[in-house]
């Protein structure tokens, strides 16, 4: 049997890799496709959950690749464009991506190594935080306006535009993890693109790593705890509270520690969004939910096989996207970067509308035109987080 569970797994690492290199083809849609499928392929579900969560683990980081190279993000690696971009046009992109894969694997390790105070701490910790969760979430919020020094009427602004786009989208005709593909591609992938064509061709890239000024064991620390948070909290997702703990720990102005920090994150959060159903019995995640619909039998054995596919998984991802970023960076320079970005711009836009329609490209091109908004008047990226910081903020309040 543990060869049968092995070769599921390299299944799901490979539709993992598919997910993270391109962008629009996420992990839950893939999740639900495997379980639609199962029953003509005749799967058995034993092996269904080495599938669904090698997928899952395995995007947390190669997803990195595109949002460092192409700037076309997902929701969970949104912020990390704008200092991706400074580590592109300075020639350290294979850098940036090290980085978090760095920060990815040694969360992984970090929650394997305490993973019996995990146990324990998790239905503790969500009892006490649920009934506050919108209150956290205004504080977060109120924190971004505190920390938004200068045009703050415009960060407002963006801020309002943010919320009431969130607020539109998910009553659309469109499932809701599909219209948060044009969503984040138009607040932050395209808007970005669009002021890059300006720069010149990418410089060369280096293959070397330098971490001498980098807060290693603070940064990963810092990012298992915050990916609990993200992971427990329905509506918490990588992005916002790598938004806080970047502030609160002191970290925001070295990229390298925040790189390290939101890969952390990513994978912290996919991994106890999977641990919670077994914990609080409640799944915070499309491949949870996956897992959960399939009845399966969660007792500790299971919990232990799962956190020993989650270490392989980690394992290899970290392997595959450290080797696929080398091979794209080193063909990279071969291509003009306004031709690149051109290409990538209406790349987006046509899986925008392949995966989403037409209403799914009002979508991306209203969040386009917030972007940009952002952008030019020098306003905090992470206000258009609001598009879903603000719905989860109405709907724990009962709006």
């Amino acid at each position: 049997m543990f060869l049968e569970i092995l070769f599921f797994l390299l299944i799901g690492i490979l539709f993992g890799v598919v997910a993270g290199l391109i962008p629009g083809i996420h992990p839950n849609t893939l999740a639900f496709l495997i379980i639609a499928t199962s029953p003509f392929l005749g799967i058995k579900i034993i092996y269904l959950i080495p599938i669904l969560i090698g997928a899952e683990i395995t995007n947390s980081f190669m997803s990195f690749i595109p949002s460092v190279l192409f700037s076309a993000p997902e929701e969970s690696t949104a912020l990390s464009v704008l200092p991706s971009q400074k580590f592109l046009l300075s020639g350290r992109s294979y850098e940036a991506i090290y980085l978090t894969v760095y920060g990815g694997l040694t969360a992984t390790l970090i929650i394997v190594a305490l993973l019996p105070l995990f146990i324990i701490s998790i239905p503790i910790l969500y009892s006490y935080l649920r009934p506050i969760i919108s209150i956290l979430l205004i504080l977060t919020i109120s924190y971004l306006f505190y920390t938004q020094k200068r045009n703050r009427s415009s960060a407002l602004l963006v801020f309002l535009l943010s919320s009431a786009l969130g607020l539109l989208i998910f009553r659309l005709p469109v499932s809701s993890t599909s219209v948060l593909f044009p969503t984040f591609a138009g607040l932050f992938g395209l808007s970005t693109l669009f002021f890059a064509k300006s720069q010149a061709d990418i410089p060369d890239q280096e293959i070397d790593v330098n971490l001498e000024d980098a807060s290693k064991r603070k940064s990963s620390f810092l990012s298992v705890f915050s990916g609990l948070f993200a992971g427990v909290l329905p509506g918490v997702g990588s992005s916002q509270v790598t938004v806080m703990s970047q502030e609160l720990a002191g970290l925001k102005c070295n990229l390298k520690d925040f790189m390290i920090s939101i890969g952390g994150i990513t994978t912290a959060n996919s991994i106890f969004s999977i641990i919670a159903l077994w914990t609080i019995g409640n799944p915070r995640s499309g491949t949870a939910v996956a897992i959960q619909s399939l009845n399966f039998n969660l007792t500790l054995n299971t919990l232990f096989m799962t956190i020993f596919l989650v270490i392989l998984s980690a394992g290899i991802a970290s392997f595959l996207t450290l080797k696929f970023s080398k091979h794209i960076i080193k063909n990279i320079h071969r291509i003009k970067y306004n031709k690149l970005t051109k290409f990538i711009f209406f790349g987006l836009l046509f899986l925008v509308v392949l995966t989403t329609g037409w209403i799914g490209l009002i979508v991306a091109m209203t969040s386009f035109f917030i972007g940009i908004f952002c952008i030019k008047e020098e306003v905090q990226r992470s206000f258009m987080m609001s598009v879903l910081i603000v719905p989860t903020i109405f709907i724990f309040l009962g709006i």
